[in-house]
């Protein structure tokens, strides 16, 4: 029989393991720049976000994110999260974003009084 105690540390351990591998996921906004398929038929999308980009692999077995994915093209503005696994990024949530990413820059404006 296993004590009280262990059983209350495992239970603490296993809740502080999954907050860890909730920070852990990437999490990113920005504009899918290629669409590729893997060798097994996952989709693959390269999305940009400022500089950067990241390549994301969708699953077969993620039905409704894979259809999802089927229909996007590139240029579409989407917000990505995934769990980074051995040399690659396995999408876990996938939006289409409606009013898309403001390419432009904030810029203060000088009040014209004179």
């Amino acid at each position: 029989m296993i004590p009280p105690l262990i059983d209350r540390l495992t239970i603490l351990a296993n809740k502080e393991k999954k907050i860890k591998e909730f920070k852990r996921r990437l999490r990113i906004k920005g504009k899918i720049t290629e669409k590729g398929t893997t060798k097994k038929g996952n989709i693959t999308l390269k999305i940009k976000k400022d500089d950067t980009s990241y390549k994301f692999t969708l699953l077969k077995s993620h039905q409704d994110r894979f259809a999802l994915a089927e229909k996007l093209t590139t240029g579409k503005s989407v917000f990505v999260e995934g769990i980074p696994k051995s040399r690659m990024i396995i999408c876990t949530r996938l939006n289409v974003l409606e009013k898309g990413i403001s390419e432009g820059e904030q810029t203060k404006l000088n009040s014209g009084v004179a």
